[in-house]
C-alpha cells in the first residue's frame, strides 16, 4: 500500500450507504418562513443514515513510513508484474538480522496470499521488506506494510528471495473479498479501468468499508469525483450494492472522458461501532478492515455503525448463504435486540464450524440507483429530537429539522420538493403525507425549518426514517432521523 496523505478524511454529505432507505428524495412542507442563517457552526447533510448514530469517528491507518522506493534495471519477471501507473509500496527497510524478502523481479504486494485479492502496490526489484509471517504453505511471505488496515501484505515467494524466516509465524489466510459489479460504461461515457484488483469503498479514503472488489481489466461508468480529484465516483449495481454507486482509488484505474464529471459531496464518516469482548473459547470474528455492521446481512440493511481493523466480538449465526455472520453487539449502543450482521468478506473467523444457521429480519425494499449529493449543497444545523432518543411504544412525538442551503443555487419552490424516502425495518414513522412543497424558495444561505409528526413502533427495537430535498431524481438534500423503542 502506498503513502496517503492524511487530508483524505471530509465531512461533506452523501447518503446512507446500503441502508435500507435508498430512496427517491422528498420534502415535508413546514409552515415556518426561511429565516437568516445563524452563525454557528454548520455539520454536513449525512447520507448514509445511521452511521452517524455513535459517538467517534474511525481513525485513519497508520503512517506510513517514508522511504520511496526508486525503479530498478532488473529484468520484469513473466509473472505478476506491476503496471507502468500501479503506485510504488512503501514499506520498511527491514534491521540486520530481521527477517526480510527481497523482491527478484517488480512484483506485486496483496492484501493476501494470491493474485485474486487486492493490489496494495509494485514492490520493486531489488528493494527489501520485513518479513512479518508466512500462510501455511509456505508459498506466500507476509510483510510489514503500515498502512494497510492489518499492517500486513503478502508477496508470493516465488518472486522473492526471503532470509532469516525460520522462526516466523503462520499467518490465518483472509477471506478473497467478494466481487463489485460495477455498471459498464458506453463508448462514450465518463469511465475507469482496473489497472489491478482495487477496492471499491463507501467513501474516499481507505478507512470507509470497502463492498468489495473491481477486478482488473473491468471498466466501470463514472458518475463524478471527490474534492480533491483523488477518488472516482462509479456507478454500482444496486441489486448487489444498494447505494448504486461506490468510491474509487484514482491511483489503481485509468480513466477516458472524465473532463466534466461533477465533483460528489463526501459521506458523513462513519462512526465507531465499539464490540463487547468475546467469551473464551466462543465463536468470534475479527475485522480485517473497516467494516460495516448492519441491521441484516446484506448490503441494503441499515449501518448501525463501523468496526474498525482488529475489533473481535462474538459470533451467535450465520446467513443462509453462508455470506454473512451475525455478531454480539451492545444492547445500549447498537441495537436493542443485541445481534447485528458483518459480511464474512472481511473478516477472520474462529471456533465457527458449528455455527447454526439463523433466520434474517425482513429484507429491505427494492431500491434504484440514485444520484449522489454534490459538494455544497446544504447542511444539517440542528435536530430535534437527537439521533437514538428512547421512546415508549407508540408514543406521539415530533421531530424537526433545520438545514441550511449552502449551495450556489436556489431552492425554488415550483421545482423543489421535500420528500419522503424510505424507512427501516420497512415502518414508517410520519403519520402525514410523503410529499411537500417548500413553503418558499430557499435561496442560498437562508434557512429552512421542517417540521413532521411521527409514532413510536409498538414493538421495541431500532427504527429510521429518511427525507430529502429533492429536484427530479437528485438527492440534493437529505435527512433523516433514528430513534429506539424501549
Amino acid at each position: 500500500m502506498h503513502a496517503k496523505p492524511s487530508h483524505r478524511l471530509y465531512p461533506s454529505a452523501l447518503r446512507f450507504i446500503g441502508l435500507v432507505l435508498l430512496l427517491s428524495l422528498v420534502l415535508s412542507a413546514c409552515s415556518e418562513q426561511p429565516t437568516p442563517p445563524p452563525t454557528a457552526d454548520t455539520g454536513a447533510i449525512q447520507t448514509q443514515a445511521v452511521q452517524t448514530a455513535m459517538a467517534e469517528l474511525t481513525q485513519n491507518a497508520p503512517p506510513p513510513p517514508t522511504q520511496a522506493p526508486e525503479p530498478t534495471d532488473l529484468p520484469q519477471a513473466p509473472g505478476p508484474t506491476p503496471a507502468a501507473d500501479v503506485p510504488n509500496a512503501v514499506v520498511p527497510t527491514p534491521e540486520a538480522g530481521q527477517p526480510s524478502a527481497v523482491a527478484n523481479y517488480n512484483t506485486f504486494i496483496y492484501s493476501g496470499p494470491g493474485q485474486n485479492y487486492v493490489v496494495y502496490g509494485a514492490l520493486l526489484g531489488g528493494r527489501s521488506a520485513l518479513v512479518t509471517g508466512r500462510n501455511q504453505e509456505g508459498t506466500w511471505w507476509a510483510v510489514s506494510v503500515p498502512p494497510a488496515p492489518d499492517g500486513n501484505g503478502w508477496v508470493s515467494a516465488e518472486w522473492v528471495t526471503a532470509t532469516g524466516i525460520g522462526n516466523v509465524p503462520v499467518l490465518p489466510t483472509p477471506p478473497v473479498p467478494s466481487t463489485t459489479k460495477l455498471v459498464p460504461p458506453g463508448p462514450a461515457d465518463p469511465q475507469v479501468l482496473a489497472l489491478v484488483n482495487t477496492f471499491v469503498r463507501s467513501g474516499p479514503a481507505d478507512n470507509y468499508p470497502a463492498y468489495g472488489v473491481a477486478e482488473a481489466g473491468v471498466r466501470g461508468r463514472v458518475i463524478g469525483v471527490s474534492s480533491d480529484g483523488e477518488w472516482w465516483v462509479v456507478r454500482i449495481d444496486p441489486t448487489v450494492v444498494g447505494a448504486g454507486y461506490g468510491w474509487v482509488d484514482v491511483e489503481y484505474v485509468q480513466a477516458s472522458n472524465v473532463d466534466d464529471v461533477q465533483v460528489i459531496a463526501t459521506p458523513q464518516q462513519a462512526a465507531t461501532a465499539s464490540l463487547p469482548a468475546p467469551a473464551p473459547g466462543a465463536a468470534t470474528a475479527t475485522a480485517l478492515d473497516f467494516i460495516n455492521v448492519r441491521s441484516g446481512p446484506g448490503t441494503n440493511y441499515l449501518v448501525y455503525g463501523v468496526a474498525p481493523p482488529g475489533a473481535t466480538t462474538e459470533v451467535s449465526g450465520k446467513s443462509t448463504d453462508g455470506l454473512w455472520w451475525q455478531v454480539v453487539v451492545p444492547t445500549a449502543t447498537i441495537s436493542a435486540e443485541g445481534v447485528a450482521w458483518v459480511s464474512t468478506s472481511f473478516v477472520y473467523t474462529q471456533n465457527t464450524e458449528n455455527t447454526p444457521v439463523v433466520e434474517s429480519p425482513p429484507s429491505p425494499p427494492a431500491v434504484s440507483p440514485e444520484n449522489p449529493p454534490t459538494v455544497g449543497n446544504c447542511s444539517l444545523l440542528s435536530q430535534t429530537p437527537q439521533d437514538l432518543t428512547a421512546f415508549s411504544p407508540n408514543q406521539p412525538f415530533v421531530t424537526t429539522w433545520v438545514l441550511q442551503n449552502t449551495g450556489d443555487d436556489p431552492w425554488d419552490q415550483n421545482e423543489y420538493d421535500v420528500r419522503f424516502q424510505g424507512a427501516f425495518p420497512n415502518v414508517i414513522l410520519n403519520t402525514g403525507p410523503d410529499v411537500f412543497d417548500l413553503p418558499a424558495t430557499i435561496n442560498s444561505g437562508w434557512n429552512l425549518p421542517i417540521t413532521i409528526s411521527m409514532v413510536a413502533p409498538g414493538q421495541p427495537g431500532t427504527y429510521a426514517e429518511s427525507w430529502a430535498i429533492s429536484l427530479g431524481n437528485q438527492a440534493v438534500c437529505p435527512f433523516f432521523v433514528v430513534i429506539e423503542v424501549k
